[in-house]
């Protein structure tokens, strides 16, 4: 079994081994790949949305004609950070835990275009402190067992917890301000 270490200089290396994914694949194609089922045919195109120069560009024309809202299909892309840290990852550097907390969201007007910047607190464990938490955890019955000291457990919980910011840009300037058509009755 591995040994337990969440040292400031162990945790300083797992945090900077997180990063955005460089791939020439289009991230519509690789959501498809990898998500089937909530992904395909997306109305996608451009980059991986981590800067505005490579923005997830929203295409009027590929949207359902019942589906004029874009800022949920934000929150759903934005989700897949499981290709940062998972999929485009090795199987022995992975995470687990994931999840995003929005600290901002604005509309960036420049050069024309309209451009939704969504900034995101992204926490997660390596996968070698999550087993083990998770080890601990169940063998003590689930923190029940007596004797158990569930602050020293958390305490480790918190030390080994990685925290990072991400930035998406999503360029909405074909969506936005279109409003779902009415259904009449």
């Amino acid at each position: 079994m591995i040994e337990w270490n969440a040292t400031e200089t162990v945790m300083e290396a797992i945090k900077q081994s997180i990063r955005p994914v460089t791939t020439v694949a289009q991230l519509r194609q690789v959501l498809t790949q990898d998500f089937p089922r909530d992904c395909t045919d997306l109305p996608i195109s451009g980059g991986w949305g981590y800067a505005r120069d490579s923005a997830i560009r929203f295409v009027h024309q590929q949207f359902p004609p019942s589906r004029a809202d874009f800022v949920p299909l934000e929150y759903h892309i934005s989700q897949k950070i499981y290709e940062e840290l998972i999929i485009f990852r090795s199987k022995d550097h992975r995470f687990s835990g994931i999840k995003l907390n929005r600290n901002m969201q604005n509309l960036v007007d420049y050069e024309g275009r309209k451009y939704d910047l969504i900034e995101f607190t992204i926490t997660c464990w390596a996968d070698q402190h999550w087993a083990l938490l998770k080890t601990e955890w169940e063998q003590n019955d689930f923190g029940m067992r007596f004797g158990f000291d569930v602050n020293a457990h958390n305490a480790k919980r918190n030390a080994s917890q990685v925290r990072y910011a991400r930035e998406f840009w999503f360029d909405i300037s074909e969506v936005f301000g279109l409003t779902t058509p009415k259904v009449h009755t």
